[in-house]
């Protein structure tokens, strides 16, 4: 059985397709654009003419995974999504659009999917914490194995951070006072004492190819993410975007998604961060596979 999973989320709309191979998954594509609601919503509080753009990248990216095939289409709305006041009229026309309805999840029902998505390779037998990093809110679990013990969502976003914070390039005093704002929504995080933070997101899952395309490491160090701040912040985003092989607007929310991230790590006492490709979509489909059309539930 082939499925696939799309969220429309803060920074982006990226949808997986993936084979169910003994009730585990195998991934046959993604595929992602950048409308970047999050910034709209946090600055006005509606999606409303940001809705076209969002959706013309939700029937792009539909479209490209169609020609794989699949049995099965999910497809969740996020942060963004919740906030705004438009949102479930933006939601309704989303689904007309792909065929198929989009669930506005809750925060807690997102850090459960996101969770089980990333526990399904990187779950730990003691301790961990899982920190998904998206566009407008971090949603983060504090686990055992995989049973989730302290679970907290924090509007700490890459995107919303990025566009309140950041010119482009940065500045060091920008810098600082993004630090400080996340701080404070820091103090809300759970508590554990963990041994392995794994991070999940846009910002996570592309920071390995700003260290090395050929051979992006699993695993970045504190210095590496200084690294990567170093080499996203040297030039406009445009600039570096040529040399990275990302897209600007990609590279304008991973300046402030790095510095959470090392906010994060320094939060729990850590030095290394391990990346997880799986995530939101992953635990869609299996809570689909599990729960059938209750999954958002």
């Amino acid at each position: 059985m082939r499925l696939a999973a799309v969220d429309i989320g803060s920074n982006t709309v990226h949808v997986l397709v993936a084979d169910v191979v003994r009730n585990k998954l195998q991934d046959v594509a993604h595929y992602v654009e950048m409308p970047e609601l999050g910034a709209r919503v946090a600055r006005t509080g509606v999606i409303g003419t940001k809705g076209r753009i969002a959706i013309r990248a939700l029937r792009t990216v539909i479209a490209k995974a169609r020609k794989h095939g699949f049995d099965i289409l999910l497809a969740a709305a996020t942060e963004a999504v919740r906030q705004a006041s438009d949102g479930e009229a933006f939601a309704r026309h989303a689904g007309e659009a792909i065929g198929v309805p989009v669930r506005i999840i809750s925060a807690r029902r997102e850090a459960e999917l996101s969770f089980r998505g990333v526990a399904s390779r990187h779950a730990a037998r003691r301790e961990w914490v899982m920190v998904d990093l998206g566009g407008a809110s971090t949603e983060v679990v504090v686990a055992r194995g995989h049973e989730m013990l302290h679970s907290a969502a924090l509007t700490i976003g890459s995107g919303v951070l990025a566009s309140t914070y950041l010119s482009d390039p940065p500045r060091p005093e920008e810098r600082a006072r993004l630090r400080r704002a996340a701080l404070r929504e820091l103090t809300h995080a759970p508590d554990g004492d963990v041994e392995r933070l794994v991070a999940t997101g846009g910002t996570a899952s592309n920071l390995p190819f700003v260290m090395s395309r050929r051979h992006p490491p699993g695993v970045l160090t504190t210095d590496d993410l200084l690294t990567c701040e170093g080499r996203l912040d040297g030039r406009r985003a445009s600039e570096v975007a040529k040399k990275v092989a990302l897209p600007p607007n990609r590279v304008k929310a991973m300046r402030a998604g790095v510095e959470a991230l090392l906010l994060f790590l320094d939060w729990y006492g850590l030095t290394l961060l391990q990346i997880s490709h799986e995530g939101l979509r992953h635990g869609m489909l299996l809570a689909y596979l599990e729960r059938g059309e209750d999954w958002w539930r």
